[in-house]
């Protein structure tokens, strides 16, 4: 690819004009996950329609990269980092249907019934989501205690850690163990910061150590609601900033992800 590439966020594409993104296609290679078509086609109107009508009304408007969970699979089965997403696209022809910028389109039924399947997924991330953050106090003790400052000096400290003390990283992913029936992980040995699988136990405890603060160390057995929509979010969220970390490209307005990204990809380009 000759030009530059950059990853695309809900977020970034939410709050820029249509001629504003053209642009940006003109002078680069929007590369769109799965996540961020996920969220597109589920959304209400007039959102979808709205976010649809952005892209440009060419062939291949944007490269449609392979979903994060190809890219750990492709890791776990090869023992070898996956590269930057950009090399890892679906080479097809295509355009994106007119109709999904009308307010009035109707997804067909195998279309639905894709979308469906694809929100229990979501449904069993969230989950297992919820279980990593339970499991902050247990990684970093102490998390919650002092005056605000305190806090706040602990948890920057623990984003710190996280972002960029490989030797802990490292330690951490050697304690973890593949789910019974799955290929074991490859061995901490021939880890490196540029892995995938690396990279996603940063983002995941990014945003676990986040959400931990958020409920101020109670984390309720149900939720319902905003909450459990702003979960939600954050494990789409996930999805986006692995892919950007990876690339050392992203787009997005979204302050917290704007400063991880800065945590882990210094030397990274930044959009927003």
């Amino acid at each position: 690819m000759a030009k530059p590439t950059i990853v695309l966020d809900k977020n970034y594409l939410q709050g820029s004009t249509a001629a504003h993104i053209l642009q940006l296609a003109q002078s680069h290679q929007l590369l769109m996950a799965d996540v961020l078509f996920y969220e597109l086609i589920s959304s209400s109107e007039p959102g979808r329609s709205r976010c649809f009508a952005k892209f440009p009304k060419t062939e291949n408007p944007v490269v449609l990269v392979h979903q994060m969970g190809a890219l750990l699979k492709q890791e776990i089965e090869s023992h070898e980092a996956c590269g930057k997403p950009s090399t890892r696209y679906e080479d097809i022809r295509f355009q994106f249907n007119e109709a999904l910028a009308s307010t009035n389109y109707a997804l067909p039924p195998s279309a639905a019934e894709a979308l469906q399947e694809q929100t229990a997924e979501l449904r069993e991330d969230v989950e297992r989501f919820l279980d990593r953050v339970r499991l902050i106090p247990t990684l970093i003790p102490n998390l919650l205690e002092g005056t605000s400052a305190e806090l706040q000096s602990l948890r920057e400290a623990a984003e710190d850690v996280i972002a960029t003390d490989t030797d802990a990283m490292l330690k951490f992913y050697g304690s973890l163990v593949a789910p019974p029936g799955e290929l074991p992980l490859p061995p901490v040995t021939i880890m490196t910061r540029d892995w995938a699988l690396f990279r996603w136990q940063q983002v995941q405890l990014l945003f676990a150590l986040d959400a931990y603060c958020r409920y101020g160390g109670h984390v309720p057995d149900t939720l319902s609601g905003k909450a459990y929509e702003k979960i939600e979010h954050d494990v789409l969220d996930a999805h986006y900033l692995l892919l950007g970390v990876l690339e050392g490209s992203f787009a997005t307005r979204e302050k917290k992800l704007q400063r991880w990204f800065g945590l882990l990809c210094p030397e990274g380009q930044l959009y927003s």
